[in-house]
């Protein structure tokens, strides 16, 4: 080997030694900026507005989050979640709150309060595909996704099940039977043979933890049938069947929305437990 074939090696090796250096250097990470110091464990008041809408006011109540305005309601714990992972967002960039028309954030497309707290969301970055944020004199790039969770309309956050946890059916009231709880064991009228106490404590448990496809603003159509349901506590409702197909919708005479359920609920629902066995 000559002199010139030896220096050439002695290249080739620095360069894949500076190339095997920099595969496996450790890779500084950019800097991460923290929207809020707020955890969502933490949040007890939650103001959205948006524009064009009314004002969503939210509240907790130990673990459970109600809608207080424009109606009230129990708040759907999941989208609550969802809602509060702004206060967990980070950006790579923070900008001084300036030249705020800029990042159309001058009159924000909507704004989100978490207890004191507001974030202003703005203009959207077309080629980050990043949507600017206006928070605590800071303006800041981030996901998309945050502005995605934005509900558009308030029945968006409202419960989806038909009773809360804390609502017990002690008895139903149907145009051709009824069933209720005698000294804590259910009792059908007229009876039906054969039927189980399993078979009545699966059709309330039916009843009991049915949960809606999505929520519908009130209408005025006139009921199908009329359910008449007792509660633990005392009180008497009534379930208004407004529509049977393709899905089954009804309406709880003390909410001002309906519920919309599969086709298969009212199989199981609107049929006497025998029927539904």
């Amino acid at each position: 080997m000559n002199g010139r074939s030896r220096l050439n090696l002695a290249l080739l090796l620095v360069v894949v030694a500076l190339a095997t250096f920099a595969y496996y250097k450790p890779q500084k990470s950019e800097p991460a900026h923290k929207l809020s110091a707020l955890k969502a464990a933490d949040a007890t008041a939650i103001k959205i507005e948006i524009a064009g809408g009314p004002p969503i006011v939210l509240a907790r109540t130990g673990t459970a989050w109600n809608i207080t305005a424009p109606l009230s309601a129990r708040a759907d714990s999941f989208q609550v979640l969802r809602l509060l992972e702004i206060v967990d967002a980070t950006a790579k960039d923070r900008y001084a709150a300036t030249g705020l028309a800029r990042y159309e954030l001058n009159e924000p497309h909507a704004r989100v309060t978490v207890n004191q707290q507001t974030f202003g969301f703005g203009a959207i970055n077309e080629m980050s595909r990043e949507q600017y944020v206006l928070t605590q004199d800071g303006i800041y790039p981030v996901s998309l996704r945050y502005g995605t969770l934005l509900p558009k309309s308030v029945l968006q956050l409202v419960g989806r099940q038909l009773f809360a946890a804390d609502e017990a059916p002690i008895a139903f009231g149907f145009t051709d039977f009824k069933l209720a709880q005698e000294d804590g064991k259910w009792k059908l009228t007229p009876p039906a043979a054969d039927l189980s106490a399993d078979d009545i404590n699966r059709w309330v448990d039916e009843w009991r933890l049915a949960t809606a496809l999505a929520m519908l603003p009130a209408s005025k159509r006139k009921p199908l049938a009329t359910v008449s349901v007792k509660l633990k506590a005392g009180n008497e409702i009534s379930v208004a069947v407004l529509q049977r197909e393709p899905q089954l919708v009804v309406a709880r005479s003390d909410q001002p929305y309906e519920y919309q359920l599969s086709a298969e609920a009212a199989k199981r629902l609107l049929a006497p437990p025998a029927a539904a066995k």
